[in-house]
């Protein structure tokens, strides 16, 4: 008789797909799910062709996914498209999706790059809460507890919202600030915090010249929803003795591609924001 050879069963977490266990066929549908989500009807043939697919193969998935409610497809005229089941699954996501989780990876790197304290900021009526933050160790640093309130007018984040915000959302919070003075470099009318904006508008992003808090500067970018939407803000605060001119221009590129990066995680939208506020003068 021959010996058996018994081959050991591996213990431990299934492999990822790192490790080369991803299924071809799981990974063929979500392919097409993408390209149908992309479109507002594609047939057959136009899908195959996207994806690369053989037209069996492609028609094999849909059948699979439309019997899941995840696609449609119209018998008159032959065109496919996603269905109601994708946005019960996409409904899903909106009711448990949290900024303060979804930025917190962010704004823990931001803190790595920049060893100055980064915030995280949300609109609430006519003002903005703090609800993350990574604090940096230096002596001299910037603070705001969790659940603080920040001016729209004396804060770097809250110029970054409105500058971002469509001309009627911005009109109506402009028309229910109250300028409270903080420092002697607080705006303190409509006219100096338009001004303001423009300037934030062209450069990309807001900038708090210690208008909240004496000998403290800070640079902050908006957040956006699935409707490009401002819902909040990330910043970046630290002593002016260490954020010059220069450093505040670098600082303001990195924020800005941080806010991209929570709004993609966020929103879940596949392509960044526009490089700029001027869709929104």
């Amino acid at each position: 008789m021959e010996d058996q050879v018994i081959t050991p069963r591996r213990r431990g977490r299934p492999p990822s797909a790192a490790d080369g266990g991803e299924v071809q066929s799981l990974d063929r549908a979500i392919g097409l799910l993408r390209i149908l989500a992309e479109a507002d009807g594609m047939s057959l043939s136009d899908i195959a062709k996207t994806a690369e697919l053989p037209a069996s193969t492609a028609h094999r998935l849909l059948a699979t996914l439309q019997k899941r409610q995840l696609v449609n497809h119209d018998s008159e005229n032959g065109l496919w498209t996603v269905g109601l089941g994708l946005f019960r699954i996409g409904a899903a996501y909106l009711r448990i999706r949290k900024l303060p989780d979804v930025g917190r990876p962010v704004i823990r790197r931001l803190l790595h790059e920049t060893d100055e304290t980064v915030n995280l900021a949300m609109f609430d009526g006519n003002e903005l809460v703090v609800v993350g933050q990574a604090e940096c160790h230096a002596p001299v640093r910037a603070f705001f507890r969790l659940g603080a309130r920040m001016p729209l007018h004396a804060s770097a984040a809250g110029k970054a919202i409105l500058a971002a915000a469509s001309p009627s959302f911005r009109g109506a919070c402009l028309a229910q600030i109250r300028y409270e003075p903080f420092t002697v470099r607080t705006h303190r009318s409509e006219r100096e915090l338009v001004d303001d904006l423009a300037a934030t508008i062209e450069r990309g992003f807001g900038m708090d010249d210690e208008e909240n808090t004496s000998g403290m500067r800070a640079v902050a970018a908006a957040i956006f929803n699935e409707w490009r939407e401002p819902i909040g803000a990330v910043s970046v605060s630290g002593p002016s003795v260490r954020m010059s001119d220069d450093r505040v221009q670098r600082l303001g590129r990195r924020i800005v591609a941080a806010a991209e990066q929570m709004t993609r995680l966020y929103s879940g939208a596949d392509e960044g924001l526009p490089p700029d506020f001027a869709a929104y003068r």
